[in-house]
């Protein structure tokens, strides 16, 4: 359930709980922050901008997306801001924001889906609604989705092109929604957050959760039985807006990154 939190900030721990070489490398955000996790090892990035990231995805491959200094396209992640969309540059290294866009409207939690760019959000009066947006970020899909919740966490189907699941957090829950329904259809319930994001990698849904009761941000994987496994604390629950995107390493760059890695651990000997 919502609630108001105020903390300072925390050593980020990493819990290896799951096998760091079957973990993806992936890409999270609380207000003005980036956490990267990566081999089972969290580094924290803060962001010079004014503006909150509330969602972030990855462009798949053959879309291009934004207008401005040279947009994003396959690989590439966007992430949100309160007014402004950009593009997340050299994630493997030291994240940099790159304007691309200016966003169109209610989009908590951005999925690509058969090509389309959607969103979950929460306004009044229906409460959460899906959107979709054109390639320059204009909303052009309006869809309520009956429940009376707030925006959260949005990732696709497996194997549709029109189905939804998505987490929001005043009934702490998972729903299921199709395109054109009138209704959502409880799913699971979710641990008690004040914030959610999601991400699909492959067949297994990813999460970031804002905690109220433990004053921690986390990272870990959520089953639509209900269950959540934390593999991580990414930093102490400040703002709590959050985003999830996985990384999708060019060789180059995961090259440099796993150099990087060697030299640090032969420093340690």
């Amino acid at each position: 359930m919502r609630h108001a939190m105020h903390t300072t900030a925390a050593a980020l721990i990493s819990l290896g709980s799951l096998g760091a070489q079957a973990q993806p490398s992936l890409l999270a955000s609380q207000g003005r922050n980036l956490y990267r996790y990566h081999g089972g090892i969290v580094t924290s990035f803060p962001l010079a901008s004014s503006e909150n990231i509330s969602g972030m995805t990855t462009v798949p491959t053959g879309i291009t997306v934004g207008t401005l200094n040279g947009g994003a396209g396959a690989g590439d992640i966007i992430a949100l801001g309160s007014a402004t969309v950009f593009r997340v540059d050299n994630p493997l290294s030291t994240p940099t924001l790159i304007p691309i866009g200016i966003r169109g409207g209610t989009n908590a939690s951005p999925v690509f889906v058969a090509g389309r760019l959607f969103g979950i959000g929460g306004e009044l009066p229906h409460g959460s609604v899906l959107t979709e947006w054109d390639h320059s970020f204009n909303q052009i899909g309006h869809w309520p989705t009956g429940v009376f919740g707030g925006p959260g966490g949005l990732v696709g189907k497996p194997g549709t092109t029109d189905e939804f699941y998505y987490a929001e957090f005043n009934n702490d829950a998972i729903y299921h929604y199709r395109l054109g329904d009138a209704f959502s259809t409880f799913v699971c319930s979710t641990p008690n957050n004040d914030y959610v994001g999601l991400e699909m990698v492959g067949s297994q849904i990813w999460a970031s959760y804002a905690l109220p009761t433990t004053g921690q941000f986390v990272l870990g994987t959520q089953s639509l039985s209900g269950a959540f496994t934390q593999v991580a604390v990414l930093d102490a629950y400040t703002v709590g807006i959050t985003g999830l995107a996985e990384i999708i390493p060019s060789p180059a760059s995961l090259s440099l990154l796993g150099l990087g890695g060697l030299l640090a651990t032969r420093r340690r000997r």
